[in-house]
């Protein structure tokens, strides 16, 4: 656990000096994917294994919403004894376990000879800078993928089935891969309020694309913290399953993303979507804002309005 710790204590800005530094630390054995500029925008590792049955990419990306000190590459991250959570001071900007515990998950899972191949992401925090440059320069290359798996949710259940209000992952893959994920301890589910990370650029390139949760909350703030036991039963699954010999339920055909707009009832968590919005700064929000379109732009706005008349209608403001 003592590297999850160090990762956590990188102060990963896109393009700061603890983001370099982290670089040369933890990806230097990794091939740099670069962009037509000649700019880097992933790290990757493959390990296809011969004769595996479905062609996975796993994905986390290496940046944080640290956005001060920019020369300061360091900061001091707190464990509970008792509780096992890892915290920051009130003063840093966050944790950083968005999405540290990712990589470190993925750096395991390298580590143990798991199938697949492994795709360490750059400006993710940015407006998913390098998968955005990925799809744009290596289209034919992300086609050959069954799936893409993110490690990049909050929270202890997430298997995600819809990013931005779209279908990403079809119920019969969320449900297989929440199957393999569950144990005794914890129970992962389908989840149709997923927000936004790398593998949402790939839905129309990749038949199934979704985003698991890694146990961390309240994430982009001072208040982030990571629950360590869970990222250690996480990544006993995950190095512990035979992923070559499963042959995961590809439904989902790859297209471009299409908003559902039937899918409002009050059981939907509609406020979960919008968090960047809650502990960003001005200037995060509108940098994410940038890569969407205004008609993206009014359906958040929409659906915003109605997670709030909802409220309103169930007593909870006002």
């Amino acid at each position: 656990m003592n590297t999850l710790e160090n990762i956590l204590s990188y102060r990963r800005e896109h393009d700061s000096k603890g983001e370099k530094q982290f670089i040369k630390d933890y990806m230097a054995d990794f091939d740099p994917v670069c962009n037509k500029k000649g700019e880097v925008i992933a790290f990757k590792y493959e390990n296809k294994i011969k004769g595996a049955k479905t062609n996975i990419l796993w994905t986390s990306h290496i940046d944080t919403v640290h956005h001060s000190e920019p020369d300061r590459v360091k900061q001091e991250v707190w464990i509970d004894d008792f509780s096992k959570v890892a915290f920051v001071d009130y003063k840093e900007d966050c944790l950083g376990a968005d999405d540290g515990v990712g990589v470190w998950l993925m750096i395991q899972m390298i580590e143990h000879n798991v199938h697949g191949t492994y795709l360490f992401f750059r400006g993710e925090e940015k407006g998913c800078i390098g998968s955005r440059d990925m799809v744009a320069e290596y289209s034919d290359y992300l086609t050959e993928f069954d799936c893409a798996i993110a490690f990049d949710r909050k929270g202890f259940d997430s298997v995600i089935t819809y990013q931005q209000s779209s279908r990403c992952c079809s119920d019969e893959f969320g449900t297989a891969l929440a199957k393999i994920l569950s144990t005794d301890r914890d129970n992962f589910k389908l989840d149709d309020g997923g927000v936004y990370t790398d593998t949402a650029e790939f839905v129309h390139l990749i038949p199934e694309c979704t985003n698991l949760s890694v146990g961390y909350l309240n994430q982009h703030s001072s208040k982030e913290t990571q629950d360590i036991n869970f990222a250690e039963r996480l990544r006993d699954t995950l190095i512990h399953t035979q992923w070559h010999e499963i042959e995961l339920p590809i439904k989902r055909k790859p297209e471009e993303p299409t908003p559902y707009y039937d899918k409002w009832d009050y059981g939907y968590d509609y406020g979960s979507i919008y968090e960047d919005f809650i502990f960003g700064t001005v200037d995060e929000i509108e940098q994410s804002l940038k890569t969407k379109s205004y008609k993206e732009i009014a359906i958040m706005v929409q659906d915003m309005a109605q997670y709030i008349d909802m409220l309103e209608t169930q007593g909870y403001m006002g």
